[in-house]
């Protein structure tokens, strides 16, 4: 009889314990599932205040249709006036100094006023022209003048010396004969002598270009021989 009591009892305890057990973890489940909702909740607050408090950051501008558009601004103020100065003309003439001078205080006055030189007109000297200048009566008359105005060097006599002597000079559209010179010469006296004769000669015939008379240079020899 005490071995079915302590049967039973033994059963009924290990009722219990499962009972407890069962207990126990339908709370401890119980227990976590509340924390999980409670965890998610918070999480979707924090999600929603933190797009709340961003909305509110925003400035939000109310349009209204009915309000009137505001003024314009005012213009800006005109720009103040530059400052023009003005010289009157009195002041002109009062620097313009006029001097003057009594004459007869200038007799001991010398002013020293350069004049202005002309400068000599350059007339052209052609060296080639359409008609020659020539000796008046031509060459023949040129032969006979110099044969008789020619005087032979004794010097040059004496000592046998002979040949010719070139002379350049220009025939001026008047005639007249300048600028002599010896372009090839034989002997100092030889040379001498030729252009003594050929400044002695008269006036030429100028030479002419297009019909006017022009300045021209003439090479002339002149030649000395002991007979």
């Amino acid at each position: 009889m005490e071995s079915k009591k302590n049967s039973n009892v033994d059963s009924d305890d290990s009722i219990t314990r499962t009972g407890y057990v069962l207990t126990g973890l339908v709370v401890i489940m119980a227990t976590m599932f509340c924390l999980v909702e409670y965890n998610n909740v918070d999480i979707a607050g924090a999600t929603i205040d933190s797009k709340l408090s961003d909305i509110q950051d925003e400035e939000v501008i109310e349009v209204n249709p009915n309000t009137p558009p505001p003024p314009p601004p005012p213009p800006p103020p005109p720009a103040p006036p530059e400052e023009v100065e003005i010289l009157e003309e009195e002041d002109e003439r009062e620097e313009t100094q006029v001097i003057i001078v009594d004459q007869e205080s200038t007799e001991n006055i010398v002013l020293d006023i350069p004049e202005e030189e002309e400068e000599p007109e350059v007339e052209e000297i052609f060296d080639v022209v359409e008609e020659q200048a020539s000796f008046p009566g031509g060459l023949q008359a040129m032969m006979e003048f110099l044969g008789k105005n020619t005087k032979y060097p004794e010097m040059a006599r004496e000592n046998g010396i002979q040949g010719r002597v070139y002379v350049q000079f220009v025939v001026y559209k008047d005639g007249s004969i300048k600028d002599v010179k010896v372009m090839k010469g034989r002997h100092a006296t030889l040379d001498k002598e030729a252009v003594r004769v050929v400044k002695s000669m008269p006036k030429w015939v100028p030479g002419k270009q297009r019909g006017k008379s022009v300045n021209s240079r003439f090479t002339l020899p002149v030649k000395f021989k002991i007979q």
